[in-house]
């Protein structure tokens, strides 16, 4: 009984990397893909880029022969040898990916995937800092004004690493609150992605790493807490001696580890001025909303027929040979999967967006309704971390301009009718107020407040200081101006 329960981890273990591929093809904006595409293409003798007058490769079965794996994109479902354990050649486990990325075999409307519409002209943004990812994300976890306030001063104490660099205590006296306060903070910020963040070192970020993973995985987590050291100096036997078990799964527990970030923070964000196109745009026809997926930059894809011909042949080649071309088939097809599960995931939350929030379409910002990640991903059967994914560092054109994905979703205040309106349209009504207001009497903080709560809007003046600061409004003794 032990000898399966290892081998059944053993399996569990080998299938992250390939995972963790397919997650960052869903998490890249479309500029980014195409290179990662191209790049592929270079290293990739299974791949080729369709020519134009080719049929699409949405359409085409990718015919072999006996065990060899098979893809039919026509329906967007691939065939891929498994074993008992569900497990494909290359330890892909088809339960993991489902898990992640299932749709029920939705499909994208015609129109969206035959449109020819020209791409948007290329837009101009600065990236955010992770200091402001992280902020963004914290705002829609929040329960209470202190928990963000706590939360915002751990973020504050980040060092380039992502790692915390002020103990918990010395945050604690700082913000005049109990200890425990700030631990649970922390451990709502350590939730955030990127996965790792605000660790206190390297074992804690690479724990809080695996502890996020899809699967949990025992025996990795057990390296990382109890043999550091022997991990850094790959000392896999003493290893598997210390937690009795073998070298092969001690390997692959590693192997997991290897694909960790260990310093989150780095790498991950930058205040540079970047070009963007939009990933998706929505389109108004009559009272509809359509939705497009722009990904027409991306090189379409098909599997080689000169190399698949080859392994038809395969008694005429040797086994190394066969094993190379077979592996690169399997990366292959996962790759063109992969980026045609990313589209589907895209347009399926966006879709989702735009029935949501229909009244800011339609009127405006004013109306932008709250909205979180884990609403999303309950409506569309995923993961609330795949939504966070597929919606970072995308932009949508829509027809009240060009937005980031992440701009439609915030936290929620009340109404004085007891409804609920985003903090984004609090912030709007704000800007609408100070621009009301006479340039020699400007509205102090708690005058806004006021005027707030007449329009119906429950908020309070340290928010709308908050708030003010956020839209880079300057205090009122700073905004009278004299004639």
């Amino acid at each position: 009984m032990p000898l399966n329960i290892e081998l059944k981890n053993e399996q569990k273990l080998t299938i992250t990397p390939m995972l963790q591929h397919a997650l960052k093809i869903l998490q890249l904006p479309t500029l980014e893909l195409a290179n990662l595409v191209r790049d592929e293409l270079a290293e990739n003798p299974m791949l080729e880029e369709k020519e134009s007058d080719e049929v699409s490769p949405m359409e085409v079965s990718l015919d072999t022969d006996g065990e060899m794996p098979a893809l039919e994109t026509g329906n967007h479902t691939s065939e891929v040898t498994l074993d008992a354990a569900g497990v494909g050649p290359l330890g892909f486990d088809m339960e993991e990916w489902n898990r992640h990325f299932s749709d029920d075999g939705y499909e994208i409307p015609k129109y969206e995937q035959n449109s020819q519409n020209e791409l948007p002209e290329v837009q101009v943004t600065r990236s955010p800092s992770l200091e402001e990812h992280l902020l963004w994300q914290l705002r829609l976890v929040s329960k209470t004004e202190d928990e963000f306030h706590l939360g915002e001063l751990i973020i504050g104490n980040l060092d380039d690493r992502g790692f915390l660099s002020q103990p918990v205590e010395d945050i604690a006296r700082e913000a005049e609150v109990e200890t425990e306060k700030v631990e649970d903070a922390l451990a709502l910020v350590q939730t955030l992605e990127p996965s790792g963040i605000a660790a206190r070192n390297v074992i804690e970020s690479l724990l809080i790493q695996l502890r996020n993973l899809p699967e949990r995985n025992v025996l990795a987590e057990r390296i990382v807490e109890r043999h550091f050291e022997a991990l850094e100096r790959r000392q896999v036997d003493k290893i598997a001696k210390a937690e009795k078990t073998t070298r092969e799964a001690v390997l692959a527990a590693v192997t997991v580890i290897a694909g960790l970030d260990p310093f989150p923070g780095r790498h991950q964000f930058s205040d540079s001025v970047e070009y963007v196109i939009p990933d998706v745009v929505v389109e108004k026809h009559d009272d509809d909303y359509i939705i497009l997926v722009k990904d027409d930059s991306l090189p379409e894809l098909k599997i080689s027929r000169t190399y698949r011909q080859m392994l038809r042949q395969r008694g005429e080649m040797s086994e190394e040979t066969k094993h190379y071309l077979e592996e690169k088939l399997q990366k292959a097809i996962w790759l063109i999967r992969s980026i045609e599960q990313r589209r589907k995931t895209l347009y399926r939350v966006m879709e989702t967006i735009v029935d949501v929030q229909k009244e800011f379409f339609e009127k405006g910002v004013e109306f932008l309704r709250p909205l979180t990640l884990r609403e999303i991903a309950e409506r569309v059967s995923l993961h609330e971390s795949t939504i966070s994914r597929v919606t970072s560092r995308k932009y949508a054109q829509t027809p009240r301009g060009v937005f980031e994905l992440k701009y439609f979703f915030s936290s929620q205040l009340k109404t004085s009718d007891g409804g609920e309106i985003s903090s984004t349209s609090v912030k709007a009504a704000l800007a609408e107020q100070v621009s009301q207001e006479e340039p020699k009497h400007p509205f102090s903080d708690q005058r806004l407040t006021s005027l707030l709560n007449q329009r119906g809007f429950q908020i309070a003046r340290r928010t709308v200081a908050k708030y003010r600061e956020e839209l880079n409004i300057l205090p009122a003794s700073r905004r009278r101006r004299l004639e």
